[in-house]
């Protein structure tokens, strides 16, 4: 091929391509917040997380929408294991949130502070799972009946066994021991002795296995 005809094709080749990723922008921004919000969630739920970034992104920039935007970035960086984003995404969606424009028993909010302690567990940030943060704890500000409304697998036990799990690393086994009966109240052992903590710490590893 004439080098002079393979030039033309290459620049014809990136023109189109940045005439397709404008309009698919354009797209996005004309999107009305309802709809950008459902499909951030449906991308999220089909695993596509290249699109739910790009939806939730958007809404950030949305005064009608960012708080949402920030709650789904922080799950959609949770799931890619960008943990740090993550991190970011869920402290933004409360520094933001002067208003209170959610309350703490939100739904939302709810999922929020799920999320937390999954990326505080996650980076091994063990006091941040347990300790006050932002007038709550994480972990503690799920309700007894919580699941997370678009990963159903993910509920209450999981951030309780999260606790407990930070809780042994803090060597605070009394508290961790707590929260596994609320996951399981047929176990007992007697965490005084040494041989009463390693029972406890299997259980815990034990109850991990089955949520892998």
């Amino acid at each position: 091929m004439n080098p002079k005809h393979l030039l033309f094709l290459i620049i014809i080749s990136i023109f189109l391509k940045g005439c397709l990723f404008e309009k698919k922008n354009e797209e996005v921004i004309d999107i009305p917040t309802p709809e950008l919000i459902e499909l951030g969630w449906s991308s999220f739920q089909s695993a596509k997380y290249s699109d739910s970034e790009k939806y939730f992104n958007e809404l950030t920039s949305r005064e009608d929408g960012y708080l949402v935007g920030h709650s789904g970035l922080g799950w959609t960086f949770l799931r890619t294991y960008k943990y740090q984003n993550a991190r970011s995404e869920f402290n933004k969606f409360f520094s933001l949130d002067s208003l209170g424009v959610y309350a703490p028993a939100d739904s939302l909010t709810r999922d929020v502070r799920a999320g937390q302690t999954l990326t505080f567990s996650a980076l091994s940030e063990h006091p941040d799972v347990i300790t006050v943060s932002q007038g709550f704890v994480a972990s503690n500000a799920v309700n007894n009946n919580w699941s997370f409304r678009f990963d159903r697998t993910l509920t209450v036990s999981d951030i309780r066994l999260l606790r407990a799990v930070s809780q042994v690393a803090l060597s605070n086994f009394a508290d961790a021991y707590a929260m596994v009966r609320l996951i399981d109240p047929t176990f007992e052992t007697d965490i005084a002795t040494v041989e009463g903590r390693l029972a406890l710490i299997m259980k815990i590893e034990e109850l991990m296995s089955a949520v892998k």
